[in-house]
């Protein structure tokens, strides 16, 4: 009888693990969005375009990802219907923020200027009539920074990207 409850507790411990590890992997895909990120910043006579292709994807528990290239920039999501509204992670802003300050420092290729992001907003998805996403755009805003002639010279800076073209890939509509 021993024998047969240590079995048992094993089984029912290897059954709770499995359980919980299904749930700790996210939930399903609702989801897959394949999109185009346009990122435009401008001031005085420096101006920055740049297009990227990315992959957005919606899981059924409320959680989803921007995949640009390389970087993953996580949030989660909540819907209406005739909207969603997305919500970085803190890493996910973080991240996001990080890549506008090195896109811009990039341009200015100027090693004496400090980049400094300030906030990021993103409007609602806009959905048509179907759930597909039609228009979603961020906004990071910040200050540049110089040492001219002894004295420090900030200007402030607005990077705007938007999201685009959004075809499903897999799952469905919103």
């Amino acid at each position: 009888m021993k024998q047969r409850l240590w079995v048992v507790i094993c089984v029912a411990a290897c059954l709770t693990g499995l359980f919980g590890q299904m749930a700790a992997l996210g939930a399903t895909t609702n989801s897959t969005w394949s999109l185009t990120a346009i990122s435009l910043f401008k001031v005085a006579s420096l101006k920055v375009d740049k297009t990227n292709s990315v992959t957005a994807v919606f899981l059924s528990d409320g959680t989803c990802s921007l995949l640009m290239g390389t970087n993953e920039y996580a949030g989660s999501y909540t819907t209406t219907k005739n909207s969603v509204v997305l919500t970085p992670t803190a890493g996910g802003k973080a991240a996001i923020e990080s890549d506008a300050v090195a896109l811009i420092k990039a341009a200015i290729d100027d090693p004496a200027v400090t980049i400094t992001a300030s906030s990021l907003k993103f409007s609602k998805i806009t959905l048509s009539k179907a759930g597909v996403p039609v228009k979603i755009t961020d906004t990071i805003k910040g200050k540049g920074s110089a040492t001219v002639k002894g004295k420090v010279k900030s200007k402030s800076f607005t990077l705007t990207t938007a999201w685009i073209d959004w075809t499903l890939t897999s799952g469905t509509n919103f």
